[in-house]
């Protein structure tokens, strides 16, 4: 007999998700004079997941009942995710200073601070490394988003 493992009601949930996302967007209005559909990009997104999402739970059903049980180990736990914790804990923090720092110096001290926490510290050569990337890619996307766009990026108390 196979046993209903965690993946597998993670893949059904996420199959659900993609039902009530795919199902929200027939509330989307398309402005006047628009040429296409609005809806066209997220139904081709949440298609893409709702696939991935049915693909996660055949093989989920496929790998049910092989593997053996193992007891849960909290230190285990955190060292495996330890990387995707602290990724969302600093997202976290820059959507709750972004009204402080705005987008481009939020965005410079997320990226910045993504690297020190997930390469850690090999010097000063290591660090002026990041800070290069980090001004090129974070400032490159606010100049094409401010300038070439025209996109009004959010702005907080000490924005530039």
């Amino acid at each position: 007999m196979r046993r209903i493992t965690a993946d597998v009601v993670i893949a059904v949930l996420f199959l659900i998700l993609a039902g009530v996302l795919f199902a929200a967007t027939y509330t989307f209005q398309s402005p006047p004079l628009f040429n296409f559909s609005i809806r066209t990009w997220p139904r081709a997104v949440v298609g893409t997941f709702a696939i991935l999402a049915l693909v996660y739970l055949v093989q989920s059903l496929a790998r049910a009942g092989q593997g053996s049980r193992r007891s849960f180990d909290r230190g285990v736990w955190f060292k495996t995710y330890r990387n995707v914790i602290v990724c969302f804990v600093l997202f976290a923090l820059f959507l709750a200073t972004l009204p402080i720092f705005g987008m481009l110096i939020g965005g410079l001290l997320f990226v910045y601070v993504s690297f020190l926490m997930l390469g850690g510290w090999h010097g000063w050569k290591t660090q002026a490394i990041n800070l290069a990337v980090t001004l090129i890619f974070v400032g490159g996307m606010w100049v094409v988003f401010t300038f070439a766009l025209r996109v009004i990026l959010p702005g907080g108390i000490l924005n530039i």
